[in-house]
């Protein structure tokens, strides 16, 4: 995306107060009981300290009357000291760390403006906030780690889990959709994703890794309660909203950095109610690719849970989210291994077909308000904030 041309590297006081009063608003139009504002950049972490305090004090201060209000932050971990994780303490901010697993992999990704990788500076700040967390001073620290497959997958979240000492993070799938050449990779992510599961299988006794992608299809397989959650989860996934730094109200910028004409910048969160931006054409036509079953998904025994794959893998220009997820061919691989795995751990087929052949309980079409932050996935948003 090209859109911090025309904002400012830092969002404004005077942004932040008005997105109180957006905020406000729509817990009154709307009924919004709880909101999620994750605060990122480029790197939050960049701006002054006593400025990203300010903004958290700001909705703080603002919203926790009204609201169930959980501040967020995902960074680099370059910059974590003792200071910032007195500001996290203050206002419980949860924070999440990008690091692309070991050393040769992350700095060849992730250097700074002199070519230096940042790996060491990265896992100097992750040290600091897992102890931070252990003292109860701040929420457990999360990590969001890219997958490519042109690594091996178990040697990567071996050395996530047991190098670095993170037991709950997720692995992210591009943000591509049917307009790149995804599609035909998909052997190679299988492969890598063969590699993945035969670590995450050989931990799953006494719960001691958690990789949401893997984990919730886990749980699902399992108990029809925990489908009930999922099927939340994935009808809610479309309910992020980005903010910029000078307040243009967008969909999920994973989405919009596949397509710029999806972002009207004349809509903000200054002209703009949250009731209006719902009934709006664009994120109406989310809540319709969510809820009706692409025409390539008819007859999939993982529909339940796989919903046809994440709104961003499944997008092509002109045509929209018609399309079944472009790692259609590696989600069937991933459902499968897992459902084996459960069989050889003594769960009957009968049991876990009777959980997938159930229609979803919960739609998009059904609101905002759902527990799944609670239940299900602790990252997910509502209000994603550049600062």
């Amino acid at each position: 995306m090209d859109t911090y041309k025309e904002n400012t590297a830092v969002i404004k006081t005077s942004t932040v107060e008005q997105l109180v009063v957006f905020v406000k608003n729509a817990i009154d139009d709307v009924g919004l009981e709880s909101v999620n504002i994750g605060l990122h950049g480029g790197e939050p972490l960049l701006m002054k300290k006593s400025h990203f305090e300010k903004i958290c004090k700001i909705l703080s201060d603002g919203l926790s009357p009204y609201c169930s209000l959980k501040l967020m932050c995902q960074t680099n971990g370059t910059l974590i000291d003792d200071e910032w994780v007195n500001i996290f303490e203050k206002y419980q901010v949860h924070v999440g760390v990008s690091v692309d697993g070991p050393k040769d992999i992350h700095d060849k990704n992730r250097i700074d403006h002199n070519g230096k990788g940042s790996y060491e500076e990265t896992v100097r700040g992750i040290r600091i906030l897992s102890d931070a967390a252990k003292q109860g001073r701040i929420p457990s620290t999360g990590a969001l780690c890219v997958a490519n497959v042109d690594y091996n997958g178990a040697e990567l979240v071996k050395h996530m889990h047991q190098e670095l000492g993170l037991h709950n993070f997720d692995l992210l799938f591009p943000r591509e959709g049917h307009d790149s050449n995804i599609l035909s990779q998909q052997d190679k992510w299988i492969d890598y994703f063969k590699g993945v599961i035969d670590y995450w299988s050989t931990q799953q006794k006494g719960g001691k890794l958690y990789i949401n992608t893997l984990n919730r299809i886990f749980g699902m397989l399992m108990s029809e309660q925990y489908a009930g959650r999922v099927d939340e989860h994935k009808a809610m996934q479309h309910n992020i909203i980005n903010v910029s730094s000078e307040g243009q109200l967008g969909v999920d910028d994973n989405i919009l950095s596949l397509d710029g004409t999806l972002l009207n910048k004349e809509v903000n969160i200054f002209n703009t109610s949250l009731n209006q931006f719902l009934h709006s054409e664009l994120w109406q036509s989310l809540i319709k690719a969510v809820d009706e079953k692409p025409d390539a998904c008819e007859g999939c025994e993982w529909y339940r849970s796989c919903r046809g794959g994440a709104l961003f893998n499944r997008y092509k220009k002109a045509e929209g989210f018609k399309d079944k997820t472009v790692f259609c061919k590696t989600m069937d691989f991933i459902h499968t291994s897992i459902a084996q795995y459960l069989s050889d751990k003594g769960l009957t087929l009968e049991e876990m077909s009777d959980v997938l052949s159930k229609e979803p309980t919960y739609s998009a079409r059904d609101g905002l308000n759902t527990n799944i932050v609670q239940v299900v996935d602790k990252g997910n948003e509502i209000l994603r904030v550049h600062v």
